[in-house]
This record gives structure tokens, C-alpha cells and sequence, in this order.
């Protein structure tokens, strides 16, 4: 499967992204972007989901966010969720200022953060004919956090907004490690999905984590008139099915799928299982015909 490099403007920032086209193109057709869920970059998980939706006649548009793998953006390794959440919308604008994609039947895809994205796009965007989220982030219950730790991360975003050197904690380790992601089969997924992402880097700012605790983006999902499918895992200790189930009642035309699986480990044990519901599901809303 061959990808073309191309990059679109977000938020003062050009962003990398690669493009899957499907083959022998000959009318306009669908197309999705993904992006990447926490501290991800776009060869992390994502080209067997676009190998499968080019396979069923959909192009994809695959990306980093700002200050992450190919893309610009300082200092690196910080996490914007609001300019995140922008980005997706960009990446949209610039699908449908080319020629071969039917700007009439547009998806977008996402995975645990780059899923509460994607749902968010979805309530605010009419161009969205499809959403497919897989364990998708619904906000962070800072309640069972302590307290210390949030002035932490205020304070490190704080210095940071100052002018300081940034702060960093890794984003994924062992469980006992200090990191963001430590449960649920985290540093086994990482080091499995990292072996062909040689931008990737284990880490994200302290700032970053502030970021998270303040970020909600599925406060309007009631908003989104297009079909919304979603997979959860009843065991997942990181985005719990039942955050995502409350917050996805918003939305009328819902499927959810629920697997008995941690969070990554959905795609060690389940991965082809939900390459085929992605793609079959994008398939039937967008009316791909291959």
C-alpha cells in the first residue's frame, strides 16, 4: 500500500500527513481522517485501518499533530487538545479542496484521545457523514486524581506559559513506572505499535497532562445528526465504557459495540476485528462501491 506525503496548514503550523488513495481512481471518492490518540504519531496503528478502508474504496488522510512526529510546531511533545480537536477540522478542508475526494461523503476516525476529537468534529462540522470511535476519550474524571498532582500540572503549565523549559513525564510505562499511561497493557502496545514509527518519542510536556484534566469535548454530542459507531471495552481502566456510554447518549443514531478487553490491549487481541467494523461500517454510511 503506497501513501503520498503531503502537508496543510493548522493553527500557524504545517502538519505531515500521509495520504492513502485507493487504486485506479477514475470519479471523486469518500475519504476519512485519522490522527493519532495520546502522544501518537500517524505510523502508530493507523495504515492497516487505511489499507482496509482503501481495500472497500475510501482514501484516507492520515496526520501529526502539531509538535509531534513529521509536523512543526514548538516546543515539541506538547499536547494542545483544543488545536488537536482544530487540526482535524483543517485536515477536512484540505480534503476538500482536492479534486479526486467527493466532499459530499466525508468520515472521520479516532482512538482513545484522537476518538474524543473525532466526536467532537462530528457535533460541530455538517461535512461529517460518518464518525467511527474506537475506546474514545469522554473527559477525565479528576476527582479520583489528588490534588497534589493537578497543582502539578498547573504549575508546570503555568511555568511553561511563562517562558520555562518544559517539564516532561513519559507517556507510556510499566506499571509502578512514572508515566501518564501505565495500565491496561500500555507499554507492551507501545513497543509493539513504535516499531515503524521511528518519530515517535516516549514522552509528552507536565503542561500536557494539565491540558487533559481541562479538556471535555463531548459536551454537545446531541448536536451530531450523522450515524456515530463506536467500539468500548468493558474491562478499560483508561477511557471506562461507562464514561463513554453516558457521554455517547447524546447521540441519536449510535451503534456501540462493546468487547470484554482492557484498553490497548483491543488492538493486540482484537486489532483485524476492528479494522473490519471500521471498514465495513465506513463502507455502508459513505456508499463506497469497491
Amino acid at each position: 500500500m503506497a501513501s503520498t506525503s503531503i502537508t496543510f496548514p493548522s493553527d500557524g503550523h504545517q502538519l505531515a500527513g500521509d495520504l492513502y488513495l485507493p487504486d485506479d481512481i477514475t470519479t471523486p471518492v469518500p475519504a476519512v481522517v485519522m490522527a493519532a490518540g495520546f502522544g501518537g504519531v500517524k505510523e502508530m496503528l493507523m495504515p492497516p485501518y487505511a489499507a482496509a478502508l482503501n481495500k472497500a474504496g475510501i482514501a484516507v488522510l492520515a496526520y501529526d499533530y502539531a509538535s509531534f512526529g513529521s509536523s512543526e510546531g514548538e516546543p515539541r511533545q506538547h499536547m494542545d487538545l483544543d488545536a488537536q480537536q482544530r487540526s482535524y477540522r483543517h485536515a477536512l478542508d484540505y480534503l476538500t479542496a482536492r479534486g479526486d475526494i467527493d466532499t459530499s461523503l466525508l468520515g472521520v476516525f479516532g482512538t482513545s484521545m484522537s476518538g474524543g476529537h473525532a466526536l467532537a468534529l462530528a457535533a460541530s462540522d455538517t461535512r461529517v457523514s460518518s464518525a467511527v470511535v474506537l475506546v474514545p476519550f469522554t473527559g477525565l474524571d479528576t476527582s479520583t486524581l489528588d490534588p497534589g498532582l493537578l497543582d502539578m500540572f498547573e504549575d508546570a503549565a503555568r511555568r511553561q506559559a511563562a517562558g520555562e523549559q518544559p517539564a516532561m513525564i513519559a507517556s507510556t510505562g510499566k506499571p509502578g513506572d512514572i508515566a501518564a499511561m501505565t495500565s491496561d497493557g500500555a507499554w507492551e502496545w507501545m513497543e509493539r505499535m513504535t516499531a515503524d514509527a521511528p518519530t515517535f518519542r516516549n514522552e509528552v510536556t507536565l503542561a500536557s497532562l494539565w491540558n487533559l484534566a481541562n479538556y471535555h469535548p463531548t459536551g454537545n454530542l446531541g448536536a451530531i445528526t450523522c450515524p456515530v459507531h463506536a467500539v468500548l471495552t468493558t474491562d478499560d481502566a483508561i477511557t471506562p465504557a461507562s464514561a463513554a456510554r453516558l457521554a455517547l447518549s447524546q447521540i441519536e443514531r449510535l451503534e456501540i459495540v462493546e468487547i470484554p478487553q482492557t484498553h490497548f490491549e483491543l488492538f493486540t487481541d482484537h486489532l483485524q476485528e476492528t479494522i473490519d467494523l471500521a471498514s465495513r461500517w465506513f463502507a455502508h454510511d459513505l456508499h463506497a462501491t469497491s
